[in-house]
């Protein structure tokens, strides 16, 4: 009880000293109300974000000179031969690219995630070292799996540059793998949990003579820059409920009936080509039941873009989500809680937008709260 009447001395000094009362009370008649119900404002938030203030300053995320972003994966040491490990044959000669796994490390984001979307333009460098003076030609195979869906990477075998014997003894280039010679837009697109790949490696010598010590060293590196188009894409996520009052306390100071409702004012100028909706779900897993949903359907609109996917100019919105009575009723039936954001790129996923990093959201949220206090 002493933790319920301070509750309520501080929110009547608030309303005194903050001027915040959108409804006004004779003080002198208090002892007469069974109880009252003002109109808070709370002051408004205000926030500015872009993309380069999230991201860390690793080498998995590059920005170019024009601020385009561009996501980079490596992977060392895909391929190491040497002469003893191809097996001999009149003209060729065979090695085995050994079976390998490229974990993207992003199972447990792709696990909340459904939906469609599409990156045009990933490419592969596979760089390396090549000290075989004969023909050595790659054959690279390289599947995208997810889930029980796996995309082939479908790609041609290559061959190698060699060394100039003997002005030059090793030689050092790359070999790129991009949507002209490969399915690579499919597979980045799927997006996968880990690439699994193998190979061979085949030397063709001269028939003059056998080819002298040699050696390959070989390493991938994916560059998937961020021009793309989303498709209503979903991140869906369960916590448990943390709002619930489990107290067996009586004289707990907060509880579901003392709210009218609790409003958050959201305006936004969005920089981004990207929309975003949200949904906030009470769920009983005992039995499977949606008890109540907050939904702010349109949280953000996407940016308008040029015909190059460039952003033009920002887009504002302002939304009220409201948190009412009916929810506050059903916050202690709920044991989990759902949250549902959904992506959709400029023009529902129409065309190809793309991501830089000076662009920016700048934001403002206030909350209006109205409790409703029965006195004792």
């Amino acid at each position: 009880m002493i933790k319920r009447s301070l509750l309520y001395i501080l929110i009547i000094m608030g309303l005194v000293i903050t001027g915040c009362i959108k409804e006004t009370y004779n003080m002198r008649m208090l002892s007469k109300k069974a109880h009252i119900s003002p109109t808070l404002a709370i002051s408004a938030v205000k926030g500015d974000i872009s993309f380069s203030d999230v991201v860390k300053p690793s080498d998995t995320v590059v920005f170019d000179q024009n601020k385009f972003v561009t996501f980079v994966f490596k992977k060392d040491s895909v391929i190491d031969l040497k002469l003893t490990d191809f097996a001999k044959g009149n003209l060729v000669m065979t090695a085995t690219i050994d079976p390998g796994t490229f974990d993207l490390n992003i199972y447990d984001i792709l696990s909340h995630i459904t939906g469609d979307f599409l990156i045009p333009n990933p490419s592969i460098k596979f760089n390396y070292s090549n000290s075989f003076t004969d023909s050595v030609k790659i054959n690279l195979k390289a599947t995208g799996k997810r889930k029980n869906n796996t995309v082939d990477l479908n790609l041609a075998p290559f061959t190698l540059a060699k060394p100039n014997i003997p002005v030059q003894q090793v030689i050092t280039s790359s070999y790129i793998i991009d949507k002209t010679n490969s399915n690579l837009p499919l597979l980045i697109s799927l997006p996968p949990e880990v690439i699994n790949y193998s190979g061979t490696a085949t030397v063709t010598t001269s028939g003059v003579s056998f080819p002298g010590p040699g050696r390959l060293i070989g390493s991938l590196e994916i560059d998937v820059p961020m021009e793309l188009k989303i498709n209503n894409l979903q991140f869906t996520d369960t916590l448990d409920n943390f709002i619930k009052d489990d107290s067996k306390n009586s004289d707990n100071p907060l509880k579901p009936e003392d709210f009218q409702f609790l409003r958050v004012i959201f305006s936004a100028k969005n920089g981004f080509p990207l929309g975003a909706s949200l949904k906030m779900s009470l769920y009983d897993s005992a039995t499977n039941t949606i008890k109540n949903t907050v939904d702010a359907t349109d949280l953000l609109a996407p940016a308008t873009v040029d015909s190059n996917g460039k952003v033009t100019g920002v887009t504002e919105t302002a939304t009220e989500i409201e948190f009412n009575k009916e929810f506050f009723s059903s916050v202690n039936k709920a044991d989990k809680i759902i949250f549902r954001f959904t992506l959709n790129s400029t023009g529902n996923g129409s065309q190809i937008v793309k991501i830089y990093s000076d662009y920016r959201i700048n934001f403002n949220a206030a909350l209006v709260v109205k409790p409703d206090i029965k006195l004792k």
